[in-house]
Parts: structure tokens; C-alpha cells; sequence
């Protein structure tokens, strides 16, 4: 992994550092331009063996060869999971996730491929397809898991997360073990570095995700024994079609990795240890799940489980909310739903930006009551049947808050922010024309603003904190800062989001960067705006 911030706009320059714990943090008085490059800059760039990334803007923006588009394809098709990226070309070593800035100073995910990539990668393990795949799964991994949005430069457990993540996918496209290792016991390094394992521990990890996919999909090849206890032995299956849709296909009990294990995405967005789930059903709204992280990039997983492994249900949904990185870390739109009918515990990891959507719902108590009355039903020979709807309709209104919800950031500024409403009311007054909505409401947009933390106590004053919102179910606490170009805001903090930051718990006095929507619109004199804060990063 290499931090480096690249954009697609000509007037803005690469930062670069060496591959390592990170760059120094920007200091004293910037330009708002200055200012979204700092916030990129916490972002990284992933790359396959650790080699520097160091492409001028202007060279990554080549379309990708055909066969790199294909491949990547086939890729996604396997994982079940809609692409968060576009992929490009450019004079990168192999092939590297990065984040660019786009003209409007939005970051976006970004896979750029060498124009011979796959020529190369397939020359170096004798012609085998299975070693430019082997990068481009480990490339995705990176994107999919969140790892270009999290700061703090390379660490060696995030290259075995992708490195793992490889390993789970190639097996399912029908690599056998040795295919899916080769590429990394080529060119990795025989010494790991601060920010890369060595080559051992790379190739263990690949083949940790094959394995636990294997299990999963109860082939053979597997090590461990088969469903009856018998000995497993090892096969290869050739590289099989691409599926014909993206949409998964649940068809037998699933099997969940344990909390705590190495993390990666695990292909659908409903798991069902028991079995008992309506198949039919269950495809159905796996289908709704895929397509709203495909067309709007939020994310929720169901889960429902044989065994909670000694944790709460919270705690498990928590734990799994982190394990499969669920949603995106920068606008925490992201949620986990546990429900453990044979321990009759039930609960829901919602991330902050998703919690808003569902705060009139108390979905805990609505799936036990699910348990109490269904599971009887469920454990017939002809398992939950309807019942399955009944499961996921205790989620209907909020997946329908979340499809209807902006998950963009827009606006680099709360400054930017106001001044293009305020030109937009004025344009309005002057043409006399009626109020939309959809163009004219600045409240409920996803918001970036960069400044100082004044208090950790709900302020006072004109626009203070709605005491309403603090405390309830949800927990809510209040802060203030003070934004870079003068704005005092007011900030709705979830009792959980501190758990998800890298930073930890909010700091009076430090500086950051955050990441939130518009709850409401102040002024710089006298009013607070207010926002639900979804993530935050010290700068």
C-alpha cells in the first residue's frame, strides 16, 4: 500500500510518501483547496507488491485494456458484490487501488491497471490465467474492504485481509490452492517489510481464504473432513464461465468465519447457518440488498445463526459490522443484522449514517418478537417459508429511508455548501419560481467540513443542541467545532462511532476532518448549523 493522493483535475498536484505508517499531518492556514487535498490525503493507494505509485494525474486516464475490463468482471461476478470503482490505465508497476479527486474535488475509488498487465502477470507464472487474476482479486479486496478510505498508510494485516480475500474468490472461480498462490510466491518479497509480509505469510493467507471458502461451498479439496467426517482430498477444477448474473444464489446453509478472524467479504448479503430460510425468498431480498449497494453504495447484512461463539448478540453484530466492513467508513452507511433464534437473541450493528435512516425503528425488539412467533414454524421439514418475508419486513421502512437518501458528498465545505443555496434561493426569488425539493433543500446532504473541536459538551446558544435528540434509544451525544472558514456547528455524535473510528474518541482542541449530514443551517455570527456526524479523521 502506498499513501498517495491522486486527482483527475490538471491543477492539482500528487502527494506521495514512502510506503509506511503514513505522511505528516498538513499544518497552519490553508486554501479550500489546500484543504480537500488534506482530506484526500488520508486516503490511500493500494498497490500488489508494495512498489511505489508515483503516476502524474494526467497519465492514469487511459481506459483499461479489454481484457482487464473483462477480467475484473468475471471478478465482481464471483464476489456478489457490485463494484464501488472504476478501473483505467497508466504507467503504474502492476496493478494499484488508488482514490483520485474528479473535477468536482469528490474522491473516488479508482483500479489502475499497467496497459501490459496481463501479458506480464501471465508471463511470470509460465502462461497460468490464474496470476493476473490472483492481483486483480487482491486489488478489489483493497476497494471492497474499505481500505483505500481508512488512513494511517500500509499495514501488514491489511495486505493479508486482500491477500485473503484473493484466496476466498479465486477458489470459488474454480483456481485449485497452487494456482491461486503462485503469482505472490513469485514476486512478493522474501523479507517482509513494515507495511508488507513476507511472501510466506502472504501465500498462508490466500490459502486461509481458499480454504474457508472451500468449507463454505462444502467441495472437496478442503483441508478438514466433509459434512460425514470423511478425509478431504485435494483437487483443481479449470477456470469455469463467468455466472451468467451478479445476483447470489442461496442454495444450502452457509458458514460464517468466526469473529475476530482476518476480515473479507464473503459474497452475499444474506446468511443463513440454519437452513430454514425460504430460499426463493431469500434470493429475492438478497437481490434488493444487492442492487442497493450497487445503485445507491449502501450496505446490509442479515445474518442468521446457529451460534453466537460466547458473544451478545450487539456484540456479535458489532464484531461482524467490523470483520466484513460493512458499507463505507466515511459515511457509515453500513449495517449488520444478527438474529440467533436457538439462543433467542437478536440485534442490529447500524453504522451512524444508517442509524439515521432507521430512528424510529426498534428492529431488536421486532426480531425477537420474529423468534418467538415464527421459529417453531421455521424448524418443520418445510422450514420458515412466509415466514421469511415477515424476517425482513421488520426492515422495510428503512431500507426504503436509505434508498431514498443521498450518499455522495457534494460539498468540500459548509461554506461551498451555503453559498450555492443561497444562490439558489435567490435565483428562485428572482424567476418567481415554486420550491423543489429535490434541488432547492439544503438540509440532508452529505456534508465534508474541516475544523477544530470547541467543546465535547452540547453547546448552547442560537441553534444550540435539540435536547430531544440526545439520549433516547439511539444514544445520542452532542459537540461543537468551529470549521476552517468560520462556521460554529453542532454535532450529533452515536454512542457506538468512536468503536468504528481509527482516531478513537473526539478530542477538544484538535483539528479534523468530518464527515456527516445537515441537520440544520446557521450563520457565522450568532446560529449553529448542526449535523449527525458519520466519521471524522485528526489533521
Amino acid at each position: 500500500m502506498r499513501k498517495v493522493l491522486l486527482s483527475m483535475a490538471p491543477v492539482t498536484a500528487v502527494l506521495a510518501s514512502g510506503c509506511g505508517s503514513g505522511g505528516d499531518a498538513p499544518s497552519g492556514a490553508m486554501s479550500g483547496a489546500r484543504r480537500v487535498e488534506a482530506i484526500a490525503s488520508t486516503l490511500q493507494a493500494c498497490s500488489y507488491d508494495g512498489r511505489p505509485v508515483e503516476a502524474k494525474p494526467a497519465a492514469l486516464d487511459g481506459s483499461a485494456p479489454n481484457d482487464c475490463v473483462v477480467a475484473v468482471k468475471k471478478v465482481m461476478e464471483f464476489t456478489g458484490l457490485p463494484a464501488n470503482f472504476t478501473v483505467v490505465s497508466g504507467p503504474v508497476p502492476n496493478a494499484a487501488a488508488v482514490i483520485m479527486l474528479d473535477n468536482n474535488k469528490v474522491p473516488r475509488r479508482v483500479i489502475a491497471f499497467n496497459p501490459k498487465f496481463m501479458d506480464d502477470a501471465r508471463a511470470q507464472v509460465g502462461g497460468s490465467p490464474w496470476g493476473p487474476m490472483s492481483i486483480m482479486a487482491h486489488e478489489i479486496a483493497h476497494h471492497l474492504s474499505g481500505h483505500t478510505i481508512v488512513p494511517g498508510g500500509s499495514r501488514p494485516e491489511i495486505e493479508l485481509e486482500a491477500d485473503k480475500f484473493s484466496g476466498f474468490v479465486l477458489q470459488k472461480m474454480g483456481a485449485s490452492r497452487e494456482d491461486a498462490t503462485r503469482m505472490i510466491l513469485k514476486i512478493g518479497n522474501v523479507h517482509g517489510t513494515p507495511t508488507h509480509p513476507d511472501k510466506q505469510r502472504r501465500a498462508e493467507a490466500i490459502g486461509q481464504g481458499w480454504n474457508e471458502s472451500c468449507l463454505q461451498a462444502r467441495s472437496t479439496g478442503c483441508e478438514g473432513s466433509g459434512a460425514g467426517g470423511e478425509p478431504l482430498t485435494t483437487t483443481a477444477t479449470p477456470p469455469p464461465a463467468a455466472p451468467s448474473t451478479a445476483a447470489p444464489i442461496i442454495v444450502r446453509p452457509a458458514v460464517l468465519p468466526r469473529p475476530g478472524s482476518i476480515p473479507f467479504k464473503y459474497g452475499r448479503f444474506i446468511i443463513d447457518e440454519t437452513g430454514k430460510l425460504d430460499p426463493g425468498r431469500a434470493r429475492a431480498m438478497d437481490q434488493r440488498l444487492y442492487d442497493l449497494a450497487k445503485n445507491v453504495g449502501a450496505e446490509f447484512t442479515i445474518l442468521v445463526v446457529n451460534d453466537l461463539r460466547g458473544l451478545s448478540a450487539q456484540d456479535f453484530a458489532w464484531e461482524m459490522m467490523r470483520q466484513l466492513r460493512v458499507g463505507k467508513l466515511d459515511v457509515g452507511n453500513g449495517a449488520v443484522a444478527v438474529v440467533a433464534p436457538r439462543q433467542r437473541q437478536a440485534a442490529v450493528a447500524f453504522g451512524p449514517g444508517f442509524a439515521k435512516e432507521a430512528e424510529f425503528s426498534n428492529p431488536d425488539k421486532q426480531l425477537l418478537q420474529w423468534v418467538d412467533a415464527a421459529w417453531n414454524y421455521c424448524n418443520d421439514a418445510d422450514g420458515c417459508q412466509g415466514w421469511t418475508d415477515n424476517l425482513f419486513n421488520v426492515f422495510r421502512l428503512t431500507l426504503s429511508n436509505v434508498e431514498r437518501s443521498k450518499w455522495t458528498i457534494q460539498y468540500p465545505s459548509l461554506g461551498a455548501l451555503i453559498q450555492h443555496y443561497d444562490g439558489v434561493n435567490a435565483e428562485r426569488m428572482r424567476t418567481k419560481r415554486a420550491f423543489d425539493p429535490a434541488t432547492d433543500q439544503p438540509l440532508g446532504n452529505l456534508i465534508r467540513v474541516s475544523g477544530t473541536v470547541t467543546t465535547l459538551q452540547a453547546p448552547t446558544g442560537p441553534g444550540q443542541a435539540n435536547a430531544r435528540i440526545l439520549g433516547g434509544p439511539l444514544g445520542y451525544t452532542a459537540a461543537a467545532m468551529k470549521t476552517d472558514d468560520g462556521y460554529p456547528v453542532a454535532l450529533y455524535v452515536s454512542p457506538r462511532l468512536a468503536g468504528l473510528m481509527p482516531a478513537g474518541k473526539l478530542k477538544q482542541g484538535q483539528r479534523y476532518t468530518m464527515v456527516g449530514r445537515l441537520q440544520q443551517t446557521g450563520d457565522k455570527d450568532k446560529q449553529y448549523s448542526a449535523m449527525w456526524l458519520f466519521s471524522y479523521d485528526p489533521i
